[in-house]
């Protein structure tokens, strides 16, 4: 008797969340140390899917918060990438010093 495996693979949380929550693709604005950053909600998402397990687990649990205090999603998108931009100015000043 022979059975039939489907090869479907279950969507991540981010596929399902982003899914379920969908953001509209717009531009925004991060000003840092006098420095203008343009980022678009789409390639935050994408950074967001691309990280490394241990930052997806933070991602996860702040997009979880947001869901729960029924806050604009967007917000949330701005913050992680604010993170993104000090992360590379901290690693930018260790390796000056």
């Amino acid at each position: 008797m022979l059975k039939l495996v489907h090869n479907e693979t279950q969507p991540t949380f981010f596929e399902r969340f982003f899914f379920e929550n969908p953001v509209q693709n717009d531009v925004f604005i991060i000003e840092v140390n006098k420095k203008h950053f343009l980022f678009e909600y789409d390639a935050v998402i994408d950074m967001i899917k691309k990280s490394s397990t241990k930052q997806q687990e933070y991602f996860k649990r702040q997009l979880q918060i947001y869901r729960y205090l029924s806050q604009d999603l967007r917000t949330c998108l701005q913050e992680v990438a604010t993170d993104y931009i000090r992360r590379i100015f901290e690693e930018n000043k260790k390796i000056e010093n």
